[in-house]
């Protein structure tokens, strides 16, 4: 009689695990989910912080990418800078210069005996001794998981800035339309 009675309670028993496991299970996918959502958020942001170091560190070289524009006009030092950047980013800003993401990319050169507030947009702004600021501001950050609840926005920045070390031999290359 005993083993009938403890063979009864084993099964009471199996269907209460279910049920507490059930109930158990949204805020452990919860949780799961928050952890592999933040992670993302996370590795989209140090993505983005190499890329703009990266363009940064091209930027202090006052190099010009042999590319051209839509119209056929030739990139200038800020279009190579962005371009950089876009093209480190992993895909994040786009590929190419007509995509969203490339609006959000921002290159500014500071002239520290005029102001280190408000940017320098002189001929001469990419000359040796000033500045380059280079940064990507208000990028939307998406969740890996659509179904998670957004709760506030989520905008994504970087930025990395440097001096300036020297004018080129041949003279500055010109810098080139900021863009919108």
């Amino acid at each position: 009689m005993q083993t009938a009675s403890m063979n009864r309670k084993r099964s009471q028993s199996g269907g209460q695990t279910l049920v507490e496991f059930t109930m158990a299970l949204p805020l452990l996918l919860l949780v799961l989910f928050g952890v592999l959502n933040q992670g993302w958020l996370i590795y989209r942001t140090a993505t983005l912080q190499f890329a703009v170091r990266e363009g940064c560190r091209y930027a202090i070289t006052n190099q010009v990418l042999p590319l051209q524009d839509s119209g056929g006009n030739g990139y200038g030092v800020i279009e190579s800078v962005k371009y950089i950047v876009q093209q480190r980013a992993m895909g994040f800003l786009g590929g190419k210069p007509t995509d969203p993401g490339y609006s959000y990319i921002h290159v500014n050169y500071y002239n520290p005996a005029s102001s280190l507030t408000s940017p320098d947009t002189s001929s001469t702004q990419n000359q040796g001794g000033n500045l380059v600021e280079v940064a990507v501001e208000s990028l939307p950050g998406k969740n890996l998981v659509p179904f998670m609840p957004v709760f506030f926005p989520i905008n994504l920045a970087a930025r990395s800035s440097d001096r300036i070390e020297g004018t080129p031999i041949g003279g500055l290359p010109a810098a080139g339309n900021p863009g919108p």
